[in-house]
């Protein structure tokens, strides 16, 4: 039950879940765990889940996993087979969000239809489609300036907007000239359930299938221009030189990140990286478990996730110091200027190598990663709600 002085009257929220898969990046991630802790906390209130058919499904198979803990009566599912940022979304995604009557619509990422009328918030994750425009699959200039006239008008229209750092509220802030009293920033977490769950045997299997005999660097993200991967395996040659190991980068593929591919070949470290693509969330965990240092040297990040998922299993993390990520991670990470392949390459020996640093960045990152729960994200929005 939620307590009284949260809200004064039952409402009908609806959510945009239509990103709602795990492959779905982050935004995935935080749909999944957002609407899970809500309807755990919040038993009174109405939700309408705005779904396409592959999202229902996947909801469905959540809570058959979760032996349907959080299925409640206060929710139902509206089936919205329209792709995000397609004309549909503008045209026709109103129509059947307004016949719903809802008092409030929380849409989960800053890709609204401009004309509807109803109350809404938004959560704004990073300005990523905007200061790195190529991120996008098929970006032209037509299409950058649409992401960015969308962000503006959620940005302007919204009641309140959720934003995911004090780095992403300072950003909303100086490119749309928002008022900041209208910013709630909310941050997210990672999911020590999952991260829990690792054995000893499936470490084990997942060392022998990859032949890993020597330690293992990992880093997890898209493939994509912001995520800065090139200059980490330029920064990996030099390093492996003094330390054999292994570089691991976990993300789907793309073949147009092409610098990324021709760093490998260009420093003839072929054999010494492994790319495994997407994996889910139990494997995940698993390659946390296994690496001797996580790396993340990103330009831009709106919350930074995987870095937070790499303390809870009680992994050090080398982050860039760039954005976000100091102020989400904190005394947990050592920094790097991630425009500086030798302070890239010091920084994670340093951390290999230096016991008592380890020792210290791993206690650190068990107690930082430990501030952050989805519950709390949860509660945070409903007040939001409310307000």
């Amino acid at each position: 039950m939620v307590q009284d002085d949260i809200r004064n009257f039952i409402m009908l929220i609806g959510i945009d879940a239509r990103m709602y898969r795990s492959s779905v990046a982050g935004i995935g991630r935080y749909s999944q765990n957002l609407i899970k802790n809500l309807l755990e906390i919040d038993s009174e209130n109405q939700y309408i889940l705005f779904m396409t058919s592959a999202d229902a499904e996947e909801y469905q198979k959540g809570l058959l996993k979760a032996s349907l803990k959080y299925q409640n009566d206060n929710v139902k599912i509206k089936i919205v087979d329209i792709p995000h940022f397609t004309l549909a979304e503008q045209t026709k995604l109103p129509k059947i969000l307004e016949r719903e009557k809802l008092d409030l619509m929380h849409f989960l990422n800053f890709n609204y239809p401009v004309s509807y009328k109803g109350k809404f918030i938004t959560t704004i994750h990073d300005l990523t489609l905007l200061f790195y425009p190529e991120t996008a699959k098929k970006t032209n200039f037509i299409k950058k300036n649409a992401f960015r006239f969308v962000m503006k008008k959620a940005c302007q229209n919204s009641a309140k907007i959720i934003a995911v750092s004090e780095s992403t509220k300072k950003d909303i802030i100086k490119t749309f000239k928002i008022n900041s009293e209208k910013i709630k920033v909310i941050y997210e977490a990672s999911d020590d359930k999952t991260f829990a769950q690792t054995t000893k045997e499936d470490l084990e299997r997942l060392k022998e299938k990859y032949n890993l005999k020597t330690p293992v660097i990992l880093t997890v993200g898209q493939f994509r221009p912001h995520k800065n991967l090139p200059a980490l395996v330029e920064a990996f040659s030099k390093l492996r030189k003094e330390i054999p190991s292994k570089l691991v980068i976990l993300g789907k593929p793309d073949s147009k990140h092409t610098r990324l591919y021709e760093a490998i070949d260009k420093d003839k470290v072929k054999n010494d990286i492994l790319l495994p693509g997407f994996v889910d969330n139990k494997e995940l965990a698993l390659w946390y478990k296994i690496a001797s240092v996580f790396v993340f040297p990103s330009l831009y990040e709106g919350f930074g996730l995987p870095g937070l998922e790499a303390m809870m299993v009680g992994t050090p993390v080398v982050a860039s110091n760039q954005s976000s990520l100091p102020e989400i991670y904190q005394d947990a990470a050592l920094y790097f200027d991630p425009f500086n392949l030798e302070d890239i390459s010091a920084k994670i020996k340093e951390v290999m190598t230096d016991k008592n640093l380890r020792d210290k960045l791993i206690q650190n990152g068990l107690r930082v990663s430990r501030q952050y729960s989805w519950k709390k994200t949860a509660e945070e929005t409903l007040k939001l709600y409310g307000g």
